[in-house]
């Protein structure tokens, strides 16, 4: 990254202090512009009594996943003619939805990105099984809630359904196409998936997350979403972890619509809104797109992440933020006040610009 503006005093000074008060252990972050990039803001410690957090302490990104990973993987494929956007699923899995109405078979993959499929927004998956290839089973027959192309239900099955696809049509495993065609291209070297049992690194720290009641042990280094567990570690809506430093890359490179990430008209086509929920939020293809958004009335797009991850561009400012913690640690009832914490940091970084 370029040397240069820090990180705004307001919002550094929000966030050690939610780390100070004990609300998160702590976190990274960081931001920067088209014209200047800031280092990595770390802040507080891995866990209450550990070791600081420094920025190359990598996070678990959680739903970040969803449009770090795999909605460039697709548009990768759709670049280049081997996926398409509309036609119906039931041309990439011949028994998806079968004997259902409505059914799976009828979405499309653009419906899957805008969360607009019909599918619920989640399942007990885990609870029937941890074997892949049984978990893939069990979401290409889950039954819809309403037929495709109706009102957005923000929809983790869908991801995984789109992380699937893009090994249906690659024949490369999510994790292997991801760091073969986003993350080595963009120079994103501490990002990627942690299949079940990858031991950890020598020398690299992993905050860690939940001390998890189902597994029995405080999760580190080891994906927290329970359902990207049974997927083996690697699935469409979770599982990947990283730096801020590279979330930083992503975000730059979106705001550059960079050609690595796919033509510009498609990358455009992902900002503009495909979806509505109910409660009125717009849903592009895999990004929310407002009208409030996750940092509270900010213009632009970005995504969260349930263990206390987001990250939020603006292209009409030319500005982008990040911000990794891992609120779920020790546990994920605590009041961490995540959901303010991101709007005042993200607001805070945009007032100071």
């Amino acid at each position: 990254m370029l040397s240069g503006m820090i990180l705004s005093a307001k919002a550094r000074e929000l966030l050690t202090g939610t780390a100070e008060q004990g609300r998160i252990p702590g976190g990274t972050a960081a931001s920067g512009t088209l014209a200047n990039d800031a280092p990595v803001f770390a802040f507080g410690k891995t866990s209450p009594g550990g070791a600081r957090v420094t920025p190359e302490t990598r996070y678990d990104l959680a739903s970040l996943t969803k449009v770090t990973a795999t909605l460039p993987s697709v548009l990768r494929l759709v670049a280049e003619g081997e996926l398409d956007l509309d036609r119906e699923l039931d041309a990439y899995f011949s028994n998806i939805g079968w004997f259902r109405t409505p059914s799976l078979a009828g979405a499309t993959p653009r419906q899957l990105l805008a969360h607009n499929s019909g599918l619920p927004g989640w399942a007990r998956l885990f609870a029937i099984t941890t074997d892949r290839l049984v978990a893939l089973g069990a979401t290409q027959q889950t039954p819809l809630q309403s037929a495709p192309g109706g009102a957005a239900v923000y929809s983790d099955l869908g991801f995984m359904l789109l992380g699937a696809l893009v090994e249906r049509v690659s024949r490369l495993r999510l994790d292997e196409f991801a760091a073969r065609h986003v993350f080595g291209p963009l120079g994103m070297g501490a990002t990627g998936f942690r299949p079940r049992g990858t031991p950890i690194e020598p020398g690299v720290t992993y905050a860690p997350t939940e001390d998890c009641g189902w597994r029995n042990r405080v999760l580190v280094g080891e994906v927290h979403d329970e359902n990207c567990y049974a997927w083996e570690g690697v699935a469409g809506h979770a599982g990947l972890f990283g730096t801020a430093r590279d979330l930083a890359a992503y975000c730059r490179a979106w705001l550059e619509l960079d050609s690595r990430l796919g033509p510009e008209e498609l990358l455009l086509e992902c900002l503009k809104p495909h979806a509505e929920t109910a409660t009125g939020e717009r849903r592009g293809l895999g990004w929310i797109t407002g009208p409030d958004g996750m940092p509270g009335g900010l213009p632009g797009f970005g995504h969260t992440g349930f263990t206390g991850t987001s990250l939020w561009i603006d292209p009409s400012a030319e500005r982008y933020a990040v911000l990794l913690t891992n609120r779920v640690h020790p546990d994920r009832n605590r009041d961490s006040g995540i959901v303010n914490l991101r709007k005042d940091f993200h607001r805070a970084v945009w007032e100071d610009a």
